[in-house]
């Protein structure tokens, strides 16, 4: 994404506070090379809460100090396994390296008397990655907030299915993302949520619209509609998810959020 386009959003944002920042989207932030001045620019216009997902490849001392002295909200590191040989199937790098970087980034936040960012873990239990979850769960439970587990929801942009163990939602209910998530791809381009990786029909692009006008406009409408009246399967992004139960499950989610340990007072 451009500084020009970042800065035209982050100022409309400014103008409405309490909406949720999260610069990332399926990719790794850390190696866009204004990244940093990204983040300062959000948070010296009070957007926010900033929260960051990472791989933490790129999360070297340098730049694990300057994502501290920025203070965001909350920081989700994506690493899937503590086996090496998973890990290195899953993700392609080296599962040392890596957890090294965020077991260093947790020594930084502690010496400097920080409790933000508040810090997750997260796997997707993958048929790969289930028979070391457990393993997971337990190295990282006592060195961070919160660790996440997730219901694998997609393969390469192909959705399968989230088994809820609700059996109370028999048909298709709507989903609430388009009424309280946009996703903005790095050219302009809106699409309607975290799930929704190649948008085919268009909503508006920010390049050349306020968020705002996106947000209100026909094309947006039309989505909504289509939810209400149970013509999902209508919008080529929306025919095939199943994530719209998330919203209709009393925890509000699916897959496990084990509690770690609590953040340090600064």
């Amino acid at each position: 994404m451009s500084s020009e386009l970042y800065h035209k959003i982050i100022d409309e944002m400014a103008e409405h506070p309490g909406i949720t920042l999260v610069p990332f989207f399926r990719g790794e932030s850390f190696l866009h090379p204004h990244f940093f001045e990204f983040l300062k620019y959000a948070r010296q216009k009070g957007v926010g809460p900033i929260q960051l997902t990472s791989n933490a490849t790129a999360l070297t001392e340098s730049n694990a100090l300057k994502l501290l002295e920025l203070g965001i909200d909350f920081v989700s590191f994506s690493l899937d396994s503590n086996d090496d040989e998973t890990y290195r199937e899953v993700r392609g790098f080296e599962l040392g390296k890596v957890r090294n970087n965020v077991e260093r980034f947790l020594r930084l936040r502690e010496a400097m008397n920080l409790d933000r960012p508040v810090v997750q873990v997260s796997a997707v239990e993958t048929a790969a990655a289930r028979r070391h979850i457990e393993d997971f769960i337990s190295y990282w439970r006592n060195r961070v907030e919160r660790v996440r587990i997730y219901t694998e929801h997609s393969q390469g942009g192909v959705y399968g299915r989230l088994d809820t163990g609700n059996p109370s939602l028999p048909r298709r209910l709507p989903c609430k993302k388009p009424v309280t998530e946009m996703v903005i791809y790095w050219d302009g381009q809106v699409a309607l949520c975290n799930h929704d990786w190649s948008r085919k029909e268009f909503l508006g692009n920010v390049s050349r619209q306020s968020i705002q006008e996106v947000w209100r406009g026909a094309p947006y409408r039309e989505v909504r509609a289509r939810h209400r009246e149970g013509r999902c399967d209508e919008d080529p992004s929306c025919s095939g998810c199943d994530h719209w139960k998330v919203s209709y499950l009393p925890e509000g989610r699916i897959g496990r959020v084990i509690e770690g340990k609590t953040t340090v007072s600064s």
